[in-house]
């Protein structure tokens, strides 16, 4: 009888089975053969994703292509759900809703009364915009760096309501930890009422120290939002630990889910002074915890299953074992393109203050010439920003991902470099 040691080493990636159910054992191994640098068992996971062959794709802080699992039970429950759109047959999706928020406290280290399963990072963010209490006098604090909807969105409500919104400067590289958290400092005042950060920032891919801010913050009674649009799904996250009152996620970026499902973690004592920002059918007073922060109307109740099928996956993986390979893939990366003479690299190579988001520039390139260049000569599907601080190239790896990818994708680079 073979052990799981013995199938590792003797089936190829070549002869995996058409069935993702068939690899379930060896995804579920000891944490031994999940070591981020064991290639074999990595290309078992590569294998439960749709990529076509010859794709590079590094651009997780964008989109993630589904597991076979996520988009198995999609389709499952898609063509359920229209085959008997009833109210009898839709009765179960009441539910699979409540397994999915167990699960998905579970895996951020939070009670399911304070998560609510929203559409988007975006979505659950402007609940919190709109639903904190805020009077013409109060401050909110974001970052230069913060995502649109995390930013431009406390600007409009600022406009309406007539609280200051203070920016606070991200360098670029990061330095170090302490001076990223003394920037949040400074700018804090006694009528600061919100520290709005990210977690990870999809620009330049820095790493906030946000415990350290959610400590700072609450002795003041400060309410400290984290967009999670960059950690979600790609670091092992523990909300409790971190301390924040609200938090925000995608399950169509790192946590590898379907199109349209999200989360919103609202910490239980804050839940109650929350407006909810939709009210229609089906809400009500009487809704418990961050249910209430959820009734959009009709919604496509079969993602629901396969936001689910996205919270086993990566349970069956383990976040500890996810976020050691996206780190082993992402560190390998920097460190090749730091490397190249032409490359200028903003995303610090200390991993304390780096995720999984690589930016850098190419000498003599322009970001968008040098982005197409990339994908018709060599099928490396990446992102670019044009101008400003953080204008360059993107690279953001996943667990999908193989070292030889990486490795190719830094030789095609320091190629373009010259």
């Amino acid at each position: 009888m073979p052990t799981r040691r013995d199938l590792f080493r003797l089936l190829p990636a070549a002869a995996l089975p058409a069935s993702w159910q068939a690899v379930l054992p060896l995804l579920g191994a000891p944490p031994v053969h999940k070591s981020p640098d064991n290639e074999t068992y990595w290309k078992l996971v590569k294998a439960q994703f749709p990529l076509a062959p010859g794709l590079i794709y590094l651009n997780a802080a964008n989109v993630c292509p589904a597991s076979r699992p996520v988009m198995d039970r999609h389709l499952e429950f898609l063509r359920d759900f229209h085959a008997n759109p009833s109210f009898q047959n839709r009765e179960k999706y009441a539910g699979l809703a409540e397994s999915v928020r167990a699960k998905l406290a579970a895996l951020l280290g939070a009670a399911p009364e304070e998560i609510a399963i929203t559409r988007n990072t975006s979505e659950g963010t402007n609940i919190v915009v709109k639903g904190v209490d805020l009077r013409p006098g109060d401050e909110v604090i974001i970052t230069a760096h913060n995502h649109p909807s995390n930013n431009d969105s406390w600007k409009v409500r600022a406009k309406r309501d007539g609280f200051t919104v203070k920016t606070v400067a991200v360098p670029v590289p990061a330095t170090s930890r302490q001076a990223l958290l003394d920037g949040i400092a400074q700018a804090i005042t006694p009528r600061t009422r919100v520290i709005a950060v990210t977690h990870v920032t999809n620009t330049t891919g820095v790493y906030y120290p946000v415990k350290e801010i959610c400590a700072l913050a609450a002795p003041r009674n400060i309410w400290v939002h984290v967009d999670g649009a960059q950690s979600f799904g790609a670091l092992n996250v523990n909300l409790k630990q971190i301390g924040c009152d609200s938090y925000s996620g995608s399950a169509h970026k790192w946590f590898m889910g379907p199109l349209e499902a999200g989360v919103l973690y609202v910490r239980q004592d804050r839940i109650g002074p929350l407006w909810p920002s939709i009210v229609t059918a089906g809400w009500s007073d009487n809704l418990k915890g961050a249910r209430k922060l959820e009734v959009f109307g009709q919604r496509d109740d079969p993602r629901i299953a396969s936001l689910e099928a996205a919270v086993d996956f990566l349970t069956l993986l383990g976040m500890e074992n996810v976020e050691a390979r996206m780190r082993h893939l992402a560190g390998r990366a920097r460190k090749g393109l730091s490397e190249i003479a032409g490359v200028e690299l903003k995303t610090s190579l200390d991993e304390e203050l780096a995720g999984g988001v690589i930016r850098f520039q190419v000498r003599n390139w322009k970001p968008r010439a040098a982005y197409d260049t990339l994908y018709a000569r060599h099928r490396m599907a990446i992102a670019d920003t044009a101008s400003g601080d953080s204008a360059g190239l993107r690279f953001s790896p996943h667990i999908y991902n193989t070292a030889q990818e990486i490795d190719h994708a830094v030789g095609v680079v320091r190629e373009l470099a010259g």
